[in-house]
């Protein structure tokens, strides 16, 4: 009951009546109805539905299922043109000390360990030892694999050229193969091993006979392409790549 000094308080619903007969009374007024908002319990607003969310993962599914795959092939791609190019990096750095120190140094590569090292021969204590090691401590080997400080090959690169039989040049490689088995310091071959050898002119020889020669090589595999390094007699140093296809038999050069 309200009295005659009281004011009524205002309602949703009286204020919505006042603007329709508002309306009413005044034709000119349009009063549109506000949609209400949705009210819930726990006052939160409104999220997305289970629906919303799983067309959401889906395609987020479908994008991860097409750029996964692309990333793990270009990973494989920089990680075996990078170890290509300390390979052939430390070919050049091999050539350059030999001539530097006047005496014979050789890039080892331990074919089943998948590792290479740069060695210097020492000419006071005739053996081969780590162009890293400033003590020059005589290197020893033990099955393929030589004391001191290696550089390990990126996971999932190995040392081979899996069915390939044409190296990238016929004239250095016309049967494809790695370089010659390395020697140890008393001149016996090392199994599994692969030696590319530069006199003190800074040319490529063979470890016996030390003459030039111009088929030294290191390939270097994934099983999706492989790389390579060449030294020609004249001691030049190029990079090849092909596909590990066998029916793809063009080498590019890097």
């Amino acid at each position: 009951m309200i009295s005659g000094n009281e004011i009524a308080p205002l309602t949703e619903k009286s204020l919505e009546c006042s603007l329709f007969r508002l309306a009413y009374e005044n034709s000119d007024i349009q009063v549109r109805p506000v949609p209400k908002k949705p009210f819930y319990a726990n006052g939160d607003e409104r999220g997305f539905t289970l629906v919303e969310i799983l067309f959401v993962v889906v395609i987020f599914s479908v994008l991860a299922a097409f750029a996964v795959p692309t990333y793990f092939s270009i990973e494989k791609s920089l990680r075996i043109a990078g170890d290509i190019r300390s390979i052939a990096g430390l070919t050049a750095q091999a050539k350059l000390r030999a001539a530097s120190d006047f005496t014979h140094a050789r890039v080892y590569a331990d074919l089943n360990g998948n590792t290479f090292q740069e060695q210097v021969w020492n000419k006071t204590s005739s053996c081969w030892v780590a162009d890293s090691d400033p003590t020059n401590t005589c290197l020893t080997y033990t099955s393929g694999a030589p004391s001191g400080a290696v550089i390990n090959l990126s996971p999932g690169d190995t040392f081979g050229f899996g069915a390939r039989t044409a190296g990238p040049t016929l004239g250095q490689q016309p049967s494809i193969s790695q370089a010659a088995q390395c020697l140890d310091n008393a001149g016996s071959a090392i199994n599994n091993t692969a030696c590319i050898i530069f006199n003190s002119r800074g040319i490529p020889i063979n470890a016996t006979s030390l003459a030039p020669i111009a088929t030294g090589a290191f390939y270097v595999t994934n099983a999706t392409v492989v790389d390579g390094v060449t030294v020609s007699a004249t001691a030049s140093i190029q990079t090849w790549s092909v596909s590990a296809d066998p029916s793809q038999t063009n080498w590019s050069a890097l």
